[in-house]
């Protein structure tokens, strides 16, 4: 079985209607970008603390269940990646000043100072680089797109570049070919499957720039389904009843029965990627949810345990794309989409220069029980599960839930969403 998911984000900034394109506060040295600025990878090797490590995990972590629950508020299905619209806004984040920052930091719940959260940024990106191995591919890409003759802070340019491995790409946002090179990069990024993040809608002449990441998984499952076993089923959809085609299989998985909800963990080769489903009782969706709003999803999966199951699970692919302003300032952060207020000035110009006007964000996943050559060869080497006696534990996924693909060597979510319509 294979599982596509891949995401974009990308931060739109654009002048408060300044005159001046390249204004800059007096004393700070700022530096115009070049044609483009090659990053090297892998980055410095940053000191980081097992305690700010998970600082931040458990901080992202919080920030998805929240996030999660409040566009569910008004999208019965959606996907989105956490990590990554963590990630470009704590680029966002390395450039705010004064208030601007502080409500960046409550409603991303980045608890470390900036220093030390990008350290943790840079140590967690490496850490997921070696996830890559047979049976499991994970790309993530970061870049600026930056007005040419705009100025920026040396500082600001420094750290993305350490932390966050951005290179600068100059463009010209009063051209139509601005919004071809960031969806080019973008396309290139994410294997093709996202082609088109921008409009020429969203940016203007006045755009300074723009902040991208992109994150892309190719991951097969450690035990497959088999499609001889995938047939029409029953799913309880908000208003009515469908048939979805289901995947089956029995086999031992980690396993929770938790009040008002069950947890099935669904493990990649590899062994540091999973999917865990989180399957609410009936009519329990916005309950659950609300307990994700509050912690998390995490909390939810500590006690798993093996167990003999037999699984049913509709295939389900989604593409969502979200424009998170509103979203985002609900959570908090509201004077970074000020443009009278906001405060960028770590980027370039004085306050009230630079304001977020998007934040763009587009996700993609494929669940099914297709594969290729070497996942159908894992398939034939786990095919034991038949020999063992009949399952006592059934996990039936017939009704809405909610799924979180991660990291459990770091607890990076790297994708998460609710699922009502297969």
């Amino acid at each position: 079985m294979v599982v596509r998911a891949l995401t974009v984000i990308a931060a739109v900034m654009l002048l408060a209607g300044c005159a001046s394109a390249t204004r800059s506060t007096t004393g700070q040295q700022a530096t115009k970008p070049p044609a483009s600025v090659t990053v090297a990878d892998p980055r410095a090797a940053p000191r980081v603390t097992p305690a700010d490590r998970a600082a931040l995990a458990d901080g992202n972590a919080r920030f998805a269940g929240r996030l999660l629950a409040q566009l569910a508020r008004t999208h019965s299905t959606l996907a989105l990646s956490p990590f990554s619209i963590s990630d470009a806004l704590a680029m966002t984040y390395a450039g705010a000043r004064g208030s601007t920052a502080e409500q960046i930091a409550t409603a991303l719940d980045f608890g470390l100072p900036l220093p030390r959260l990008a350290a943790a940024f840079n140590a967690q990106a490496q850490s997921l680089a070696k996830a890559n191995g047979p049976g499991a591919t994970l790309e993530v890409a970061n870049a600026l797109f930056g007005q040419s003759g705009q100025t920026f802070r040396p500082a600001f340019l420094a750290i993305l570049a350490r932390d966050y491995g951005a290179a600068m790409h100059t463009v010209d946002f009063a051209s139509p070919d601005a919004v071809a090179q960031i969806n080019g990069w973008v396309s290139d990024h994410t294997a093709g499957n996202i082609p088109q993040l921008l409009t020429p809608g969203d940016v203007s002449a006045l755009t300074r720039l723009v902040l991208a990441d992109a994150v892309y998984l190719d991951a097969k499952w450690l035990s497959p389904f088999q499609p001889q076993n995938t047939h029409p089923d029953v799913f309880h959809a908000p208003g009515s009843t469908i048939k979805v085609p289901t995947m089956h299989q029995n086999g031992t998985f980690a396993y929770r029965s938790g009040d008002g909800y069950q947890a099935l963990e669904l493990p990649y080769q590899g062994g540091r990627l999973a999917l865990d489903i989180l399957l609410p009782s009936q009519g329990g969706l916005q309950p659950l949810l609300a307990r994700i709003a509050a912690s998390g999803p995490l909390p939810l999966l500590d006690g798993m345990a093996p167990e003999y199951v037999t699984v049913a699970l509709p295939k389900f692919q989604l593409r969502t794309q979200f424009d998170l302003s509103g979203p985002l300032a609900a959570l908090g952060m509201p004077l970074a989409f000020d443009p009278q207020r906001a405060d960028l000035s770590g980027i370039a110009g004085a306050p009230g220069y630079l304001y977020i006007q998007h934040v763009i964000h587009e996700a993609y996943i494929d669940v099914d029980e297709a594969g290729t050559k070497a996942a159908a060869a894992t398939g034939v080497v786990i095919g034991t599960t038949a020999v063992q006696l009949p399952p006592k534990i059934h996990f039936v996924a017939d009704r809405p839930f909610i799924f979180v693909l991660r990291d459990k060597r770091t607890g990076a979510i790297l994708f998460t969403g609710v699922t009502s319509h297969p």
